[in-house]
Protein backbone atom coordinates (compact mmCIF):
# COMPACT_ATOMS: atom_id res chain seq x y z
CA UNK A 1 0.00 0.00 0.00
CA UNK A 2 1.52 3.20 -0.99
CA UNK A 3 2.20 6.14 1.28
CA UNK A 4 -0.42 9.30 1.33
CA UNK A 5 1.66 12.55 2.32
CA UNK A 6 -1.37 14.07 3.25
CA UNK A 7 -1.58 11.46 6.02
CA UNK A 8 1.88 9.92 7.21
CA UNK A 9 0.54 8.77 10.52
CA UNK A 10 -2.09 5.99 7.74
CA UNK A 11 -0.04 2.76 9.33
CA UNK A 12 -0.48 4.15 13.05
CA UNK A 13 -4.02 4.39 12.57
CA UNK A 14 -4.65 1.30 11.45
CA UNK A 15 -2.55 -0.66 13.55
CA UNK A 16 -5.00 -1.85 16.39
CA UNK A 17 -2.17 -3.02 18.95
CA UNK A 18 -1.32 0.36 18.71
CA UNK A 19 -4.35 1.85 18.90
CA UNK A 20 -5.91 -0.32 21.39
CA UNK A 21 -4.34 1.67 24.37
CA UNK A 22 -4.46 4.73 23.10
CA UNK A 23 -8.43 4.66 22.88
CA UNK A 24 -8.23 3.25 26.74
CA UNK A 25 -6.76 6.28 27.72
CA UNK A 26 -8.13 8.26 25.58
CA UNK A 27 -11.84 6.61 26.04
CA UNK A 28 -11.27 5.99 30.14
CA UNK A 29 -12.06 2.18 29.07
CA UNK A 30 -11.34 -0.26 31.63
CA UNK A 31 -8.23 -2.73 30.07
CA UNK A 32 -9.53 -4.49 26.94
CA UNK A 33 -7.19 -7.23 27.38
CA UNK A 34 -8.43 -8.40 30.80
CA UNK A 35 -12.12 -7.73 29.92
CA UNK A 36 -12.81 -8.20 26.72
CA UNK A 37 -11.75 -8.47 23.25
CA UNK A 38 -9.80 -5.65 22.86
CA UNK A 39 -10.23 -2.54 19.91
CA UNK A 40 -10.56 -4.11 16.81
CA UNK A 41 -10.61 -1.97 13.15
CA UNK A 42 -13.83 -1.66 11.66
CA UNK A 43 -15.21 0.15 8.53
CA UNK A 44 -12.65 2.40 6.60
CA UNK A 45 -13.47 4.85 4.51
CA UNK A 46 -10.15 6.40 2.16
CA UNK A 47 -10.52 8.77 -0.31
CA UNK A 48 -6.83 9.50 -0.70
CA UNK A 49 -5.23 13.17 -0.24
CA UNK A 50 -8.65 14.39 0.94
CA UNK A 51 -10.16 11.89 4.03
CA UNK A 52 -9.51 8.84 5.50
CA UNK A 53 -12.31 7.62 8.21
CA UNK A 54 -11.86 4.83 10.82
CA UNK A 55 -14.07 3.18 13.03
CA UNK A 56 -12.75 1.12 16.03
CA UNK A 57 -14.88 -1.74 17.52
CA UNK A 58 -14.49 -3.07 21.07
CA UNK A 59 -16.31 -6.17 22.27
CA UNK A 60 -16.86 -7.83 25.53
CA UNK A 61 -15.94 -11.49 26.45
CA UNK A 62 -19.00 -13.76 26.17
CA UNK A 63 -20.10 -13.22 29.68
CA UNK A 64 -20.74 -9.45 29.19
CA UNK A 65 -21.26 -9.00 25.68
CA UNK A 66 -21.51 -5.18 25.32
CA UNK A 67 -19.96 -3.08 22.38
CA UNK A 68 -18.37 -0.10 22.25
CA UNK A 69 -17.34 2.09 19.37
CA UNK A 70 -14.82 5.02 18.56
CA UNK A 71 -14.78 6.74 15.19
CA UNK A 72 -10.93 8.07 14.15
CA UNK A 73 -11.28 11.37 11.34
CA UNK A 74 -7.23 11.52 10.08
CA UNK A 75 -5.92 15.03 9.81
CA UNK A 76 -2.68 16.63 8.49
CA UNK A 77 -0.52 16.99 11.56
CA UNK A 78 -0.60 20.95 11.03
CA UNK A 79 -3.98 21.06 10.65
CA UNK A 80 -5.50 19.15 13.69
CA UNK A 81 -5.53 21.63 15.91
CA UNK A 82 -7.34 23.96 13.96
CA UNK A 83 -10.13 20.86 13.16
CA UNK A 84 -10.70 20.09 16.57
CA UNK A 85 -11.40 24.26 17.18
CA UNK A 86 -13.69 24.11 14.27
CA UNK A 87 -15.65 20.72 15.35
CA UNK A 88 -15.99 21.80 18.91
CA UNK A 89 -17.22 25.72 17.36
CA UNK A 90 -20.27 23.65 15.48
CA UNK A 91 -21.48 21.52 18.13
CA UNK A 92 -21.58 23.62 21.43
CA UNK A 93 -23.85 20.93 22.67
CA UNK A 94 -21.38 17.81 23.07
CA UNK A 95 -20.72 16.08 25.98
CA UNK A 96 -17.71 15.67 27.82
CA UNK A 97 -15.65 13.34 26.14
CA UNK A 98 -17.65 13.12 22.87
CA UNK A 99 -14.88 14.50 20.70
CA UNK A 100 -11.22 14.56 21.70
CA UNK A 101 -7.91 14.96 19.90
CA UNK A 102 -5.29 12.95 19.35
CA UNK A 103 -2.00 14.54 18.76
CA UNK A 104 -0.06 11.30 17.41
CA UNK A 105 -1.41 9.80 15.24
CA UNK A 106 -2.96 13.08 14.51
CA UNK A 107 -7.18 12.55 14.34
CA UNK A 108 -10.29 13.70 16.10
CA UNK A 109 -11.78 10.39 17.79
CA UNK A 110 -15.71 10.87 18.61
CA UNK A 111 -16.75 8.39 21.22
CA UNK A 112 -20.19 6.19 20.17
CA UNK A 113 -23.30 7.70 20.45
CA UNK A 114 -21.62 11.35 19.26
CA UNK A 115 -20.82 11.10 15.94
CA UNK A 116 -19.53 13.93 13.19
CA UNK A 117 -22.72 13.90 11.08
CA UNK A 118 -25.52 11.27 13.17
CA UNK A 119 -26.28 14.36 15.84
CA UNK A 120 -29.40 12.43 17.04
CA UNK A 121 -28.09 9.18 17.90
CA UNK A 122 -27.98 10.24 21.53
CA UNK A 123 -31.65 10.82 21.90
CA UNK A 124 -32.18 7.62 19.67
CA UNK A 125 -30.26 5.79 22.59
CA UNK A 126 -32.10 7.90 25.13
CA UNK A 127 -34.63 4.81 26.83
CA UNK A 128 -37.41 6.93 28.21
CA UNK A 129 -37.98 9.37 24.89
CA UNK A 130 -37.84 6.07 22.89
CA UNK A 131 -39.92 4.47 24.70
CA UNK A 132 -42.98 7.94 24.30
CA UNK A 133 -41.87 7.68 20.82
CA UNK A 134 -42.30 3.78 20.68
CA UNK A 135 -46.43 4.10 21.75
CA UNK A 136 -47.36 6.39 19.60
CA UNK A 137 -49.79 4.71 17.22
CA UNK A 138 -47.77 4.83 14.14
CA UNK A 139 -45.38 1.94 15.46
CA UNK A 140 -46.16 0.19 18.20
CA UNK A 141 -49.67 1.75 19.25
CA UNK A 142 -49.34 0.65 23.25
CA UNK A 143 -47.98 1.60 26.38
CA UNK A 144 -44.15 0.42 26.72
CA UNK A 145 -43.16 -0.68 30.18
CA UNK A 146 -39.73 -1.99 30.03
CA UNK A 147 -37.35 -0.98 26.47
CA UNK A 148 -33.39 -2.29 25.64
CA UNK A 149 -31.65 -1.40 22.45
CA UNK A 150 -28.86 -2.84 20.55
CA UNK A 151 -26.63 -1.15 17.37
CA UNK A 152 -26.77 -3.81 14.79
CA UNK A 153 -24.80 -1.69 12.27
CA UNK A 154 -22.76 1.76 12.59
CA UNK A 155 -21.15 2.97 9.77
CA UNK A 156 -19.96 6.39 10.73
CA UNK A 157 -21.03 9.55 9.90
CA UNK A 158 -23.58 8.08 7.42
CA UNK A 159 -26.36 5.46 9.47
CA UNK A 160 -26.63 3.45 12.56
CA UNK A 161 -29.20 0.57 12.53
CA UNK A 162 -30.78 0.42 16.28
CA UNK A 163 -33.06 -2.69 17.08
CA UNK A 164 -35.11 -2.12 19.85
CA UNK A 165 -36.92 -4.64 22.46
CA UNK A 166 -39.67 -3.62 24.05
CA UNK A 167 -42.20 -5.07 26.58
CA UNK A 168 -45.60 -4.69 26.76
CA UNK A 169 -48.88 -5.52 28.98
CA UNK A 170 -49.89 -7.06 26.06
CA UNK A 171 -47.35 -9.55 25.54
CA UNK A 172 -45.42 -11.73 27.08
CA UNK A 173 -42.94 -11.56 24.22
CA UNK A 174 -41.10 -8.58 23.55
CA UNK A 175 -41.95 -6.52 20.44
CA UNK A 176 -39.26 -5.83 18.47
CA UNK A 177 -38.80 -2.38 16.17
CA UNK A 178 -36.07 -0.83 14.10
CA UNK A 179 -34.65 2.29 13.84
CA UNK A 180 -32.34 3.50 10.55
CA UNK A 181 -30.52 7.00 11.64
CA UNK A 182 -29.33 8.83 8.82
CA UNK A 183 -26.84 12.08 8.20
CA UNK A 184 -29.40 13.18 6.33
CA UNK A 185 -32.43 13.29 4.49
CA UNK A 186 -31.97 10.39 2.46
CA UNK A 187 -33.93 8.28 4.50
CA UNK A 188 -37.18 10.26 3.81
CA UNK A 189 -36.71 8.59 0.47
CA UNK A 190 -36.14 5.26 0.96
CA UNK A 191 -39.23 5.66 3.30
CA UNK A 192 -41.17 6.77 0.36
CA UNK A 193 -39.44 3.51 -1.52
CA UNK A 194 -40.23 1.11 0.99
CA UNK A 195 -44.14 2.48 1.30
CA UNK A 196 -44.74 1.61 -2.28
CA UNK A 197 -43.21 -1.70 -2.09
CA UNK A 198 -45.08 -2.69 1.42
CA UNK A 199 -47.81 -4.21 -0.55
CA UNK A 200 -46.34 -5.84 -3.91
CA UNK A 201 -43.28 -7.08 -2.42
CA UNK A 202 -43.28 -9.43 0.31
CA UNK A 203 -39.97 -9.66 1.11
CA UNK A 204 -38.92 -6.80 2.59
CA UNK A 205 -39.32 -5.00 6.02
CA UNK A 206 -42.49 -2.75 6.73
CA UNK A 207 -41.55 0.47 6.48
CA UNK A 208 -43.64 2.54 9.73
CA UNK A 209 -42.71 5.80 9.91
CA UNK A 210 -39.76 8.67 9.08
CA UNK A 211 -39.30 11.43 11.76
CA UNK A 212 -37.65 14.40 9.71
CA UNK A 213 -36.59 15.72 13.10
CA UNK A 214 -34.01 13.40 13.69
CA UNK A 215 -33.65 11.68 10.35
CA UNK A 216 -35.03 7.99 11.61
CA UNK A 217 -36.57 5.90 9.44
CA UNK A 218 -38.97 3.09 11.26
CA UNK A 219 -39.11 -0.95 10.24
CA UNK A 220 -41.18 -3.59 11.32
CA UNK A 221 -39.31 -6.62 12.45
CA UNK A 222 -38.04 -9.02 9.44
CA UNK A 223 -37.05 -12.85 10.92
CA UNK A 224 -33.85 -14.04 10.11
CA UNK A 225 -30.11 -14.22 10.16
CA UNK A 226 -27.78 -12.72 7.28
CA UNK A 227 -27.24 -15.52 4.58
CA UNK A 228 -23.95 -16.63 4.71
CA UNK A 229 -21.49 -18.33 2.19
CA UNK A 230 -21.50 -21.50 4.48
CA UNK A 231 -25.72 -21.68 4.22
CA UNK A 232 -25.14 -20.90 0.34
CA UNK A 233 -22.54 -23.79 -0.11
CA UNK A 234 -24.69 -26.59 2.11
CA UNK A 235 -27.72 -25.68 0.14
CA UNK A 236 -27.28 -29.20 -2.44
CA UNK A 237 -30.94 -28.69 -3.57
CA UNK A 238 -30.87 -25.19 -4.33
CA UNK A 239 -33.74 -24.09 -2.47
CA UNK A 240 -32.24 -21.06 -1.14
CA UNK A 241 -31.01 -20.00 -4.32
CA UNK A 242 -34.55 -20.46 -6.07
CA UNK A 243 -35.58 -18.09 -3.14
CA UNK A 244 -33.20 -15.95 -3.69
CA UNK A 245 -33.23 -15.75 -7.45
CA UNK A 246 -37.49 -15.25 -6.87
CA UNK A 247 -36.45 -12.26 -4.24
CA UNK A 248 -34.48 -10.50 -6.77
CA UNK A 249 -37.11 -11.48 -9.57
CA UNK A 250 -40.22 -10.26 -7.56
CA UNK A 251 -38.42 -7.05 -6.78
CA UNK A 252 -37.54 -6.01 -10.67
CA UNK A 253 -41.55 -6.96 -11.73
CA UNK A 254 -42.27 -4.35 -8.65
CA UNK A 255 -43.28 -0.39 -10.11
CA UNK A 256 -42.29 2.45 -8.20
CA UNK A 257 -42.03 6.14 -8.42
CA UNK A 258 -38.88 7.36 -8.01
CA UNK A 259 -36.36 10.22 -9.18
CA UNK A 260 -33.18 7.38 -8.53
CA UNK A 261 -31.71 5.77 -11.30
CA UNK A 262 -28.56 3.82 -12.02
CA UNK A 263 -27.34 3.77 -15.64
CA UNK A 264 -24.55 2.33 -17.69
CA UNK A 265 -23.07 5.76 -17.67
CA UNK A 266 -22.47 4.77 -13.90
CA UNK A 267 -21.05 1.72 -14.51
CA UNK A 268 -18.77 3.11 -16.82
CA UNK A 269 -17.45 6.05 -14.63
CA UNK A 270 -17.42 3.01 -11.81
CA UNK A 271 -14.53 1.15 -13.99
CA UNK A 272 -12.71 4.38 -14.78
CA UNK A 273 -12.52 5.70 -11.49
CA UNK A 274 -10.67 2.06 -10.25
CA UNK A 275 -7.68 2.20 -12.24
CA UNK A 276 -6.94 5.91 -11.14
CA UNK A 277 -7.82 5.01 -7.19
CA UNK A 278 -5.20 1.55 -7.31
CA UNK A 279 -2.44 3.92 -9.07
CA UNK A 280 -2.74 5.88 -5.14
CA UNK A 281 -3.68 3.12 -3.20
CA UNK A 282 -1.77 0.03 -4.93
CA UNK A 283 0.19 1.77 -7.52
CA UNK A 284 1.50 -1.93 -8.48
CA UNK A 285 -1.69 -3.04 -9.82
CA UNK A 286 -3.07 0.28 -11.36
CA UNK A 287 -1.62 -0.80 -14.98
CA UNK A 288 -3.06 -4.27 -15.12
CA UNK A 289 -6.41 -3.22 -13.66
CA UNK A 290 -6.29 -0.50 -16.73
CA UNK A 291 -5.69 -2.86 -19.22
CA UNK A 292 -8.96 -4.95 -17.82
CA UNK A 293 -11.00 -2.19 -17.99
CA UNK A 294 -9.78 -0.75 -21.39
CA UNK A 295 -10.68 -4.38 -22.70
CA UNK A 296 -14.19 -4.25 -21.16
CA UNK A 297 -14.99 -0.83 -22.46
CA UNK A 298 -13.89 -1.64 -26.15
CA UNK A 299 -16.92 -4.40 -26.22
CA UNK A 300 -19.50 -2.56 -23.95
CA UNK A 301 -22.93 -3.72 -24.26
CA UNK A 302 -25.20 -1.15 -27.08
CA UNK A 303 -27.95 -2.06 -25.96
CA UNK A 304 -29.99 -0.23 -23.75
CA UNK A 305 -33.54 -1.69 -21.29
CA UNK A 306 -36.19 -1.07 -22.99
CA UNK A 307 -37.87 -0.81 -19.54
CA UNK A 308 -36.50 0.14 -16.40
CA UNK A 309 -37.15 -2.40 -13.40
CA UNK A 310 -36.98 -1.77 -9.51
CA UNK A 311 -33.17 -2.14 -8.74
CA UNK A 312 -32.28 -3.13 -5.06
CA UNK A 313 -28.43 -1.68 -6.21
CA UNK A 314 -27.25 -3.58 -2.96
CA UNK A 315 -27.62 -7.20 -3.67
CA UNK A 316 -25.33 -8.58 -1.25
CA UNK A 317 -25.23 -12.09 0.89
CA UNK A 318 -25.26 -9.68 4.14
CA UNK A 319 -28.73 -7.99 2.53
CA UNK A 320 -30.64 -11.47 2.77
CA UNK A 321 -31.87 -12.76 6.16
CA UNK A 322 -32.67 -16.60 6.26
CA UNK A 323 -34.53 -18.51 9.15
CA UNK A 324 -34.11 -21.78 7.57
CA UNK A 325 -37.33 -21.65 5.88
CA UNK A 326 -37.57 -18.20 4.09
CA UNK A 327 -35.48 -15.79 2.83
CA UNK A 328 -36.06 -11.71 3.63
CA UNK A 329 -34.11 -8.77 2.03
CA UNK A 330 -33.18 -5.81 4.17
CA UNK A 331 -31.16 -2.41 3.08
CA UNK A 332 -33.57 -0.31 1.03
CA UNK A 333 -31.69 2.39 0.95
CA UNK A 334 -29.86 2.58 -2.30
CA UNK A 335 -33.21 1.38 -4.39
CA UNK A 336 -33.50 2.75 -7.73
CA UNK A 337 -34.78 2.61 -11.39
CA UNK A 338 -32.30 0.83 -13.93
CA UNK A 339 -31.42 -2.39 -16.03
CA UNK A 340 -32.12 -5.52 -14.14
CA UNK A 341 -28.86 -7.08 -15.58
CA UNK A 342 -26.87 -4.58 -13.47
CA UNK A 343 -28.67 -6.08 -9.81
CA UNK A 344 -27.80 -9.31 -11.13
CA UNK A 345 -24.37 -9.21 -11.97
CA UNK A 346 -23.77 -7.05 -8.46
CA UNK A 347 -25.05 -10.08 -6.64
CA UNK A 348 -23.04 -12.55 -8.67
CA UNK A 349 -19.97 -10.76 -8.11
CA UNK A 350 -20.53 -10.68 -4.44
CA UNK A 351 -21.10 -14.21 -4.68
CA UNK A 352 -17.75 -14.93 -6.32
CA UNK A 353 -16.31 -12.35 -3.28
CA UNK A 354 -18.16 -14.03 -0.21
CA UNK A 355 -16.66 -17.66 -2.09
CA UNK A 356 -13.42 -16.26 -2.50
CA UNK A 357 -12.91 -15.18 0.97
CA UNK A 358 -13.98 -18.62 2.41
CA UNK A 359 -11.50 -20.59 0.34
CA UNK A 360 -14.05 -21.92 -2.20
CA UNK A 361 -12.21 -22.61 -6.03
CA UNK A 362 -14.31 -20.48 -8.16
CA UNK A 363 -14.84 -23.28 -10.46
CA UNK A 364 -16.70 -24.67 -7.03
CA UNK A 365 -18.67 -21.32 -7.61
CA UNK A 366 -20.16 -21.31 -11.19
CA UNK A 367 -22.44 -24.02 -10.63
CA UNK A 368 -23.91 -21.89 -8.11
CA UNK A 369 -24.28 -18.58 -10.37
CA UNK A 370 -25.72 -20.94 -13.69
CA UNK A 371 -28.49 -21.99 -11.57
CA UNK A 372 -29.33 -18.85 -9.65
CA UNK A 373 -29.32 -17.19 -13.02
CA UNK A 374 -31.54 -19.95 -14.52
CA UNK A 375 -33.86 -19.94 -11.26
CA UNK A 376 -34.00 -15.75 -12.01
CA UNK A 377 -35.03 -16.47 -15.84
CA UNK A 378 -37.42 -18.94 -15.01
CA UNK A 379 -39.13 -16.39 -12.12
CA UNK A 380 -39.08 -13.78 -14.67
CA UNK A 381 -40.60 -15.45 -17.29
CA UNK A 382 -38.08 -13.68 -19.53
CA UNK A 383 -34.86 -15.09 -21.25
CA UNK A 384 -31.58 -13.03 -20.68
CA UNK A 385 -28.91 -11.87 -23.19
CA UNK A 386 -26.53 -13.46 -21.50
CA UNK A 387 -23.60 -12.32 -22.88
CA UNK A 388 -24.65 -8.78 -21.67
CA UNK A 389 -25.02 -10.31 -18.16
CA UNK A 390 -21.57 -11.97 -18.60
CA UNK A 391 -19.92 -7.97 -19.42
CA UNK A 392 -21.86 -6.48 -16.22
CA UNK A 393 -20.60 -9.58 -14.10
CA UNK A 394 -16.61 -8.68 -15.44
CA UNK A 395 -17.40 -4.99 -14.61
CA UNK A 396 -18.94 -5.75 -11.11
CA UNK A 397 -16.02 -7.34 -10.53
CA UNK A 398 -13.93 -4.30 -10.92
CA UNK A 399 -15.96 -1.18 -10.34
CA UNK A 400 -17.26 -2.62 -7.16
CA UNK A 401 -15.77 -5.92 -5.94
CA UNK A 402 -12.13 -4.42 -6.73
CA UNK A 403 -13.03 -0.80 -6.06
CA UNK A 404 -14.33 -1.05 -2.78
CA UNK A 405 -11.58 -3.34 -1.54
CA UNK A 406 -9.55 0.00 -2.62
CA UNK A 407 -11.37 2.43 -1.19
CA UNK A 408 -11.81 0.20 2.38
CA UNK A 409 -8.24 -0.51 2.47
CA UNK A 410 -9.47 -3.92 2.78
CA UNK A 411 -5.94 -5.76 3.25
CA UNK A 412 -8.04 -9.22 3.34
CA UNK A 413 -9.48 -8.23 -0.08
CA UNK A 414 -6.39 -6.61 -1.31
CA UNK A 415 -4.77 -9.56 -1.04
CA UNK A 416 -7.36 -11.18 -3.34
CA UNK A 417 -7.14 -8.84 -6.48
CA UNK A 418 -5.59 -10.96 -9.31
CA UNK A 419 -8.54 -13.46 -8.42
CA UNK A 420 -10.33 -10.85 -9.19
CA UNK A 421 -9.36 -9.49 -12.26
CA UNK A 422 -8.80 -12.98 -13.75
CA UNK A 423 -12.65 -13.91 -12.99
CA UNK A 424 -13.50 -11.07 -14.50
CA UNK A 425 -11.69 -11.19 -17.68
CA UNK A 426 -12.91 -15.26 -17.94
CA UNK A 427 -16.28 -12.99 -18.20
CA UNK A 428 -15.54 -10.84 -20.53
CA UNK A 429 -13.73 -13.46 -22.64
CA UNK A 430 -16.94 -15.07 -22.84
CA UNK A 431 -19.27 -12.35 -24.00
CA UNK A 432 -18.79 -12.84 -27.86
CA UNK A 433 -20.09 -16.71 -27.46
CA UNK A 434 -22.54 -17.49 -29.15
CA UNK A 435 -26.11 -18.23 -27.52
CA UNK A 436 -27.54 -21.79 -27.70
CA UNK A 437 -30.66 -23.52 -26.62
CA UNK A 438 -28.64 -24.76 -22.94
CA UNK A 439 -26.40 -22.07 -22.88
CA UNK A 440 -25.61 -20.99 -19.22
CA UNK A 441 -23.80 -17.82 -18.26
CA UNK A 442 -20.24 -19.73 -17.08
Amino acid sequence: MSQDPQFPQMSEALNPTLMGPLLDWLLECASSQSSGNGWQIGEKRYKPGKSLLVGYRWTGQSNNPHTRFATGRLCSPAEVNREFERELAKRPDLAKGALTLLQHPAMLVWAFPYDRKLRHLPKLLDHQAMAIRLQAADLLGMPVEGLQSEVLHYLAERSCMLRYSAQTAESTQPRLVYAKNYADDAGRETFAVMRQLNGPFNWGAEALAFDADTLTLWQAHLPGQALTWAELQADRDGVVADQMAQCVAELHACHIDTPRCYTQSDVVQGLLDTPTLAEQVCPEWAGRIARSVNSLLAQAPLQTPSRLATLHHDLKLNNFLYDGQRLGLIDMDCVCLGDPLLDLASLIANIYLNGIRDAASIESIHPLVNRLVLSYQRHRRQTLNLADLRWQVAAALIHEVVRRSLRQLDETRLKQIKRYLELSDMYAGRCGQAAGVDDVLI
